[in-house]
């Protein structure tokens, strides 16, 4: 069938459809430069089990570059030692021997495109089953905590010697799945993480450890409470679902949580996927072109969940040794992109910021999402019957784009009915929006999507990685464990974080992010839907860098703000310092300023540094975004007639005309007073 007509304020810029009966009509409006909650952002990563070939990693691993997932799940399965990576563990129980190079292999490749790892410190490895000879052997207790430990203390080393930052580590996997993983009771695996944590934490200290894990949703309250009453360390919970309804299992765990009253733990769904077992089977519909619709329905309740920092999609290549099951993005066999690998590069392919989308009639949901060069909307048919699609998008913040349209549904995109696995578009052709608007006529088939994007000409990596330092880990902060609550969203791959106050008018949305090898200068660019102004003495939107020493520990900190900050203020950052700034710096615009990170540096810095994001009491539905990247030299010209002394010392203090003192010298006049007691005048070029 030829693809629809695509209209712009009634001139035809695209190829007419053939007439056919159609059963539904729907209208969708998109308004660009109106956001709405909650962002698109990438947290939905993916899960790669040990059921795979070398063969098939380096045929597949590169394709994750095609995709814009954020983390990846790698299930080590020690004791099954018919797997991949397997047996990694060697020797004695008295003296145990490893062999991590394939593994190491895995989780390298999977690092270039998904910054941040999942992996799961399971199962009991030969050397400690007690069964060994039984294939079954690894579902049973370790013989030897001791040596358990050992091994995991080992496994944390040689994550911290590979450079896996900002990654998390499970003990085990699926434990209350009693006649699949693991023979014993809920105590024998308290008792294994009782014994894995703390050695994972000594092997390496900056990597967050958790579990349960869980298949079910029963032993997370038991597993806080061990956390509990001997103080382990637990930085997550973490739990799985198979079939369309996953909020039970998200909701056990947001309870777990507050019960343990950690609010920086975070919460994690490691294993997910929208179909049963019965459904992901050879020839099911996961393997149809549905599932791109199915992705497609599952992702409004994760993203509206803000409190759920990652989701790993179950899975990424076909489990090929278990024939039946069939529910990667990738078949195994082929190594062809199936209709769910290109719903994920769909959805990558959206900017993150959500803007504002209205339906009107018909069986049809979408999303809709906008930057400065790009604005894009998805929509999917839950029917069985085909929607005509009315597309309107409002409100383009450039006059001239390129315009794309891509179906996924049984003739479009899907491997297993076209045997074409490519992503391919339907039009792609480049149009004039001179007055904002453009109109689209397009049809959503049965069970299908249909997705439109305009990209501004000229406009190339929409998404470009920014990498300036070296990211150790994240913290997060959760008070409230809900999805009304404030919030707080940082993107490791392009440093870029979005609070929002949602619908807490004095809720604080904060993220810290910790970081290794910073440049002197960080530019600082912003972007806001509203004012943001003083509600009452703990309102602020700032930005603040905590310094460690050579110690260990942090002892210094400087907090940058825009005029949204009061010192008596009783809130205190639960990281870094842990107290009031030791420095505060007033800029003229929080949305457009530079950093100077050694303005500030102590003497004996280690070369750490915490920074924090905070939005806290500014009224309901703020939003605020921060992006951070390298600065670039600083080009001054000297005012001859202001200065004195023989000005060759190094700057100590900055002024701007103002009298307030600045970071690092801004755009325009600039006074530097030095050590030796001298004062000049710059005028700052750009």
């Amino acid at each position: 069938m030829a693809d629809r007509a695509l209209l712009r304020t009634g001139a035809l810029v695209g190829l007419l459809f053939m007439t056919q009966s159609l059963v539904g009509q729907v209208a969708v409006r998109v308004q660009s430069s109106q956001w709405e909650e909650f962002p698109l952002v990438k947290k939905i990563g993916l899960y790669q089990t040990p059921l795979v070939s070398r063969a098939w990693l380096d045929r597949d691993m590169p394709k994750l570059a095609e995709l814009e997932a954020r983390s990846m799940r790698y299930e080590m399965a020690c004791g099954k030692d018919d797997l991949y990576g397997q047996p990694c563990v060697l020797g004695t129980a008295e003296k145990p021997s490893y062999s991590l190079g394939d593994i190491d292999y895995l989780l390298t490749q999977a690092q270039k495109n998904c910054p941040v790892l999942v992996i799961s410190h399971g199962y009991t490895p030969t050397i400690l089953q007690s069964r060994p000879t039984e294939w079954s052997g690894f579902m049973d207790p370790p013989t030897s905590l001791d040596t358990w430990a050992t091994i995991n203390e080992r496994f944390a080393q040689e994550w911290k010697n590979k450079n896996y930052t900002n990654s998390y580590v499970e003990v085990w996997n699926e434990p209350d799945l009693t006649d699949g993983f693991f023979t014993g009771t809920v105590d024998d695996y308290l008792n294994i993480y009782e014994a894995a944590a703390p050695a994972v934490r000594k092997g390496y200290a900056d990597i967050k450890v958790g579990g349960p894990s869980g298949a079910f949703s029963g032993w997370h309250q038991s597993l806080v409470d061990r956390v509990k009453a001997k103080n382990l360390p637990l930085d997550f919970l973490s739990g799985h679902a198979y079939g369309p309804d996953y909020a039970w299992q998200l909701d056990a765990m947001r309870n777990a949580l507050t019960r343990l009253g950690r609010n920086e733990a975070e919460m994690l769904l490691t294993e997910y996927s929208p179909y049963a077992p019965a459904d992901y089977q050879k020839d099911g519909p996961v393997e149809h072109a549905e599932a791109a619709m199915t992705f497609f329905n599952a992702l409004p309740g994760m993203l509206e969940r803000t409190d759920l920092t990652h989701v790993n999609w179950a899975q990424y290549i076909d489990p090929g040794f278990y024939v039946g099951d069939k529910l990667g993005l990738i078949d195994c066999e082929s190594g062809s992109r199936k209709a769910l690998f290109n719903a994920f590069k769909l959805y990558g392919m959206m900017p993150a910021d959500r803007c504002k989308m209205t339906i009107v009639d018909g069986s049809v949901k979408g999303m809709a999402s906008a930057s400065a060069d790009c604005v894009a909307a998805v929509m999917w048919n839950t029917a069985s019957d085909e929607q005509q699609l009315t597309l309107t998008l409002d409100e383009i913040p450039f006059t001239k784009g390129t315009l794309e349209v891509y179906h996924i549904d049984e003739g479009h995109n899907s491997w297993y009915e076209t045997k074409k696995g490519t992503l391919v578009a339907s039009r792609s052709e480049l149009v004039d929006v001179a007055d904002g608007t453009i109109h689209v006529e397009d049809v959503v088939r049965s069970r299908g999507v249909c997705f439109v994007r305009i990209v501004a000409d000229g406009a190339s990596d929409l998404f470009p990685q920014v990498k300036f330092c070296k990211i150790i880990r994240t913290h997060q902060w959760f008070p409230k464990r809900t999805n009304t609550a404030s919030y707080a969203l940082f993107d490791p791959k392009t440093w870029t974080v979005r609070l929002s106050s949602n619908k807490e008018a004095s809720g604080r949305a904060l993220v810290g992010i910790e970081v290794q090898n910073l440049p002197r200068i960080l530019n600082v660019q912003g972007l806001t839907n509203t004012s943001v102004r003083r509600r009452n003495l703990n309102s602020t939107l700032n930005i603040r860098l905590d310094y460690q020493n050579k110690e260990g520990e942090y002892a210094k900190s400087v907090l940058y703000h825009g005029g949204v900050y009061t010192a008596s203020r009783s809130s205190l950052l639960p990281w870094g310092t842990k107290r009031v700034p030791d420095e505060v710096v007033e800029v003229e615009d929080l949305n457009n300023f530079f950093i100077d990170v050694s303005a500030y540096k102590p003497a004996d810095a280690s070369g750490r540094v915490l920074i924090s994001f905070e939005m806290e009491a500014v009224g309901t539905g703020v939003k605020q975004n921060f992006q951070l990247t390298r600065g670039s030299a600083t080009v001054v010209e000297e005012v001859p007639d202001a200065m004195s002394g023989d000005g060759c010392a190094h700057p100590e203090v900055i002024y701007n005309l103002s009298g307030q003192r600045i970071s690092c010298p801004e755009r325009g006049i600039n006074i530097i007073r030095h050590p030796d007691g001298s004062v000049r005048k710059v005028r700052v070029l750009r």
